[in-house]
């Protein structure tokens, strides 16, 4: 039997590449049975508890991530190919999350995880569009370019390169904000004198 909810867990479906969660269902109002029964009815699949996919939909690898670890926001390699700042395919994905996080399950998927001050967390956080559609949460260009200089010695030189370049290209660059995540992050001077040598 169709509910009132199908509607907008069809929408839910699409918007976020055939995955859907107990929590988007909570969050629009459905009771456990009527989710229970939607998913049923729907032939979905049980990816991990309380987080559901279409199987007729093509996984989107980084939107599953992400429901099953809200807390994981997409950073450094894996933030610049959503950002479209680089060519390589983040391998693996790249994750940040708050220092006092447990990331075990997280590392035991195999995903590199990068621990960050709790008051740094959620700064420059976006919500970004993956190449499949979904929409996942990501450090904005910024952020990014702040955490790719922070972690210079250890990122491939044609990967900081490419980005830096692709950044300082970019209409959509923002200088001001670049320059506020750098004094909190007190990285004020390695960003000046990369931005400096860029532009």
């Amino acid at each position: 039997m169709i509910t009132k909810f199908d509607k907008e867990f069809d929408r839910i479906l699409s918007a976020n590449a055939g995955v859907i969660t107990s929590c988007d269902a909570q969050a629009a109002g459905a009771t456990r049975p009527a989710f229970s029964d939607y998913v049923q009815r729907r032939g979905l699949e049980r990816i991990s508890r309380g987080v559901y996919a279409d199987p007729n939909t093509f996984a989107d690898e980084m939107a599953l991530l992400q429901k099953r670890f809200p807390k994981a926001i997409f950073s450094h390699d894996s933030a610049l190919y959503l950002h479209d700042m680089t060519d390589h395919e983040p391998t693996p994905l790249s994750v940040t999350v708050d220092s006092n996080y447990n990331a075990t399950p997280l590392k035991d998927q195999g995903i590199r995880v990068h621990y960050v001050k709790p008051e740094w967390y959620s700064l420059g956080v976006a919500e970004v569009q993956t190449p499949s559609g979904g929409t996942v949460q990501a450090y904005d260009r910024e952020r990014t370019i702040c955490d790719l200089i922070r972690r210079r010695t250890s990122t491939d030189s044609a990967v900081f390169r490419q980005a830096i370049r692709s950044y300082v290209r970019s209409k959509n660059k923002n200088m001001t904000r670049l320059s506020e995540y750098a004094k909190t992050m007190n990285m004020e001077s390695r960003v000046r004198e990369v931005m400096e040598v860029a532009l």
